[in-house]
């Protein structure tokens, strides 16, 4: 644990509970404790530096201790995480508080040493924590550097191209949306759709959406109940044959270039195939990449133990969503995952194609950390239960062997991508 007396001062108080040795630390670890302000100007964010390494951590987790036994903090939910895959050697790590005002107050400075690891992933090396940390990074992954697409294959000529219809629900995502509007307007055939459903924004989302209005199927601004909402109410605006095609990508993430083509060759081609899905790439703020997941192929078994399944690269047939009633509007955090498990259930064919198709964004406005500790998880736990008929603990979930092997599938994956080997 770590205290800094001379910032732990009259305008941020903090306290570090994990981890408990800093002088012998593995490449992955999670940094846990609590900070507040004692200002009338709040902590927004915190974050971890390393060199050119930016981890932002989870504000808001819930810490009732810290409320009763200090009664000047603001509330309950003073809590913080960062998970870190860091550097070997013996990297100087910066924690720091950023306030509403925008400074930023340091809370440690220290230099740690970071064990090296000699065994690859996908020969069994390194920890579970480390192996679940490393091949699905929930944040920057490496140094932000500009995103290199990937090569898709050309569309042939064949059977005729199915109709895509994406609809985008977005609520006070100016900063991305028309960068993400333009990932699939500047792909679209002539028979897609493209529906963009709006919360009722007020950071000049309208504007932006006006601005190309004449290429959409349809669009709207009001307030709505939510995502799964905002969903179904924008392909109820969509048409289409059972063949055809349907996805939903969010305001901050984009589709890659060619991906359209892709997909709706890959579907004429597979008459069989109910649900696509690629790899994914991790972006920033500024659209810059900072990290990969590689997808083995599809595995039903796996798929109803964790959604590794990056959502904004899926694509399904309409006959399947008819079959299953769309989305599930209880679920807040995890409709996603929900969606693929009652496709599974409904006996869909769900394939997992060896490219990446889209860029999902790391930024500090996605859904608060205070939610995803709570409602999220709840989600997530609720969804595993069912599909497995009991639930399974954290500890059980971690040393599934089944999912210890997917795992080191991917780093495999990975390991043969950086040698130009893309592995099927």
């Amino acid at each position: 644990m770590k205290l800094s007396p001379e910032n732990n001062s009259a305008s941020v108080r903090f306290f570090i509970d994990q981890p408990a040795n800093w002088r012998a630390l593995g490449r992955y670890v999670i940094f846990r404790g609590w900070c507040f302000a004692a200002t009338e100007t709040p902590v927004r964010t915190i974050r971890l530096r390393s060199g050119e390494l930016i981890l932002s951590g989870a504000i808001n987790l819930p810490r009732p201790d810290v409320k009763a036994a200090l009664p000047e903090a603001p509330h309950d939910n003073v809590g913080f995480e960062i998970r870190a895959f860091l550097p070997p050697g013996r990297p100087r790590l910066t924690i720091e508080a950023g306030l509403a005002d925008g400074s930023w107050r340091v809370l440690i400075c220290e230099t740690v040493i970071v064990r090296r690891r000699i065994v690859p992933f996908w020969l069994g090396g390194g920890t579970r924590a480390e192996l679940f940390a490393f091949q699905m990074p929930a944040q920057m992954a490496y140094p932000a550097r500009s995103s290199r697409p990937d090569r898709l294959p050309a569309r042939r000529p064949g059977p005729a191209r199915p109709r895509i219809s994406v609809v985008t629900p977005s609520y006070q995502q100016g900063a991305y949306l028309e960068q993400t509007m333009r990932s699939v307007l500047d792909q679209m055939g002539p028979t897609d759709e493209y529906v963009v459903q709006d919360g009722g924004s007020t950071d000049g989302s309208v504007a932006i959406i006006t601005r190309h209005s004449e290429k959409l199927r349809a669009w709207s601004s009001a307030p709505d109940q939510g995502q799964a909402d905002a969903i179904a109410k924008g392909f109820a605006q969509t048409t289409g044959a059972p063949a055809d095609i349907m996805a939903w990508l969010n305001s901050d993430d984009t589709y890659l270039p060619g991906t359209f083509d892709f997909v709706a060759d890959y579907f004429a081609r597979h008459p069989d195939v109910d649900v696509v899905y690629g790899h994914r790439i991790l972006i920033d703020e500024q659209s810059r990449e900072i990290g990969r997941w590689f997808l083995p192929p599809h595995d039903d078994t796996v798929l109803r133990l964790n959604d590794f399944v990056p959502q904004e690269t899926v694509f399904w047939r309409r006959r399947v969503w008819d079959k299953v009633g769309g989305l599930d509007a209880s679920f807040k955090f995890a409709l996603d995952w929900d969606l693929l498990l009652r496709f599974a259930d409904a006996g869909a064919k769900i394939v997992r194609v060896p490219y990446f198709l889209a860029c999902f964004r790391i930024h500090a406005a996605q859904k608060t950390s205070a939610q995803m500790a709570s409602v999220g998880q709840a989600e997530i736990d609720r969804l595993r239960t069912r599909a497995n008929g009991r639930p399974i603990s954290p500890a059980e979930l971690e040393a599934h062997p089944r999912l210890i092997r997917y795992l080191r599938h991917s780093a495999f994956i990975q390991f043969l991508w950086r040698l130009g080997i893309r592995a099927p």
